[in-house]
């Protein structure tokens, strides 16, 4: 549509989970004038939250990354993601994608691989052939992920108006998507272990959803795509956080954590020991050698459940709420306190005893949980929390 001057114009909000209205193959002035109108339109509610950045003239470039950044963000970000948007970028339609998937699996003769397989002899072979095919999935993963970050992020601007951020990116399609700054309901800081490696942190922007896992604090699902910032470093992770979330000072921020004992004590109640005494049958029922697997097998298992001991954390930082979490990487989410939906403060009869509890904090994108919180610092949380939303008319959506 590019060459022609068409764009599609797409219309979202809180209410819904996926593009409440799409304007195909209209001219881009009118998508413009368009987009400019409903921009324009405020609600009482939200001259409030104008006062923030209004006073600037004209729009403001707050971030650009060159083609080496977002090739970085395409090893950092999830491989299995890149390769749905490397395959949805390249076909651009569902008529070209279906013919796409339709000759891949023609190409890929699966009924006779599966007869070769079956024959005398041919066990090796076929181990091989899957161990082939294994290690070809691994070596291209990385390779679609990137040219999936190209195709949807090159020459990547961020900008701002006003309280209004516009996103402008892509190579074969270009995205232009605009968000208001009040509409964000929390930052989420993302970074893996290949991220970690480059020093980079990838941001995600959650706004409000309907429904879909945000109750267990999954990300929204549906068609609206997340508004993500790629491959910061610590610096500018920090200072376009408190450009998002006015008033936020993540720089200072110092976590606690939860009661190890219990947390490790529950995780390998409920997880590990049942399948680490289901391994514990095998020296009887194959061979006696296999009973120094255990002692292995419970090492590993107490190092992973630590490490996701030491990654949980939570804090409080003015008026934001922090909450930490991740194995070998980490997540952490950054939310302001007024924004927060319900506060659950529960305990178990054991949990009473030894003063713990499980905090969950629901917003109006996703919730987080706590679980073995010291319940003194379960009551500040909620009580910090009742009180910003309390005291502010800032609007919340």
């Amino acid at each position: 549509m590019r060459p022609f001057g068409l764009v599609l114009l797409s219309i979202d909000t809180a209410g819904s989970k996926s593009k409440e209205i799409t304007l195909g193959g209209i001219r881009k002035p009118l998508a413009l004038r368009l987009r400019a109108t409903i921009l324009s339109q405020q609600s009482p509610a939200d001259n409030d939250a104008i006062h923030v950045t209004t006073n600037e003239p004209g729009p403001r470039l707050l971030l650009k990354r060159s083609s080496r950044d977002i090739v970085i963000y395409g090893v950092t970000a999830n491989f299995m993601l890149w390769v749905a948007i490397a395959f949805g970028a390249l076909g651009s339609s569902q008529e070209l994608s279906e013919d796409f998937y339709q000759w891949l699996s023609q190409q890929i003769n699966i009924d006779g691989l599966l007869v070769v397989l079956q024959g005398d002899g041919n066990v090796i072979l076929g181990v091989l052939i899957i161990i082939a095919l294994f290690i070809a999935v691994l070596l291209l993963l990385p390779l679609i992920s990137v040219i999936g970050a190209l195709l949807r992020y090159h020459d990547y601007h961020l900008s701002v108006d006003g309280e209004t951020y516009r996103r402008n990116s892509g190579l074969l399609s270009r995205h232009d998507e605009s968000m208001k700054q009040h509409k964000i309901q929390a930052v989420i800081w993302k970074q893996n272990f290949v991220a970690r490696w480059f020093k980079r942190t990838n941001i995600q922007l959650r706004v409000a959803s309907s429904g879909s896992g945000a109750e267990s604090g999954q990300m929204p699902m549906g068609k609206k795509s997340t508004f993500i910032v790629p491959v910061l470093d610590s610096t500018e992770t920090i200072d376009l956080t408190a450009e998002f979330l006015p008033g936020c000072q993540a720089g200072q921020v110092v976590f606690s954590q939860v009661d190890r004992w219990r947390y490790m004590k529950k995780a390998f109640g409920m997880g590990w020991l049942p399948i680490i005494l289901g391994i514990s049958v095998l020296p009887i029922l194959a061979n006696w050698k296999f009973v120094f697997l255990v002692p292995i097998l419970l090492a590993i298992a107490w190092l992973i459940v630590h490490q996701f001991w030491k990654k949980l954390g939570y804090a409080i930082v003015g008026e934001h709420g922090f909450v930490r979490s991740g194995f070998i990487g980490t997540q952490i989410t950054v939310f302001p306190l007024f924004k927060v939906q319900r506060v659950d403060v529960s305990q178990t009869w054991f949990q009473k005893r030894a003063r713990l509890g499980k905090l969950s904090i629901h917003l109006a994108s996703h919730s987080v949980t706590l679980p073995y919180i010291r319940i003194e610092d379960a009551a500040i949380y909620r009580d910090l929390a009742l009180f910003y939303v309390e005291s502010t008319d800032r609007p919340w959506y």
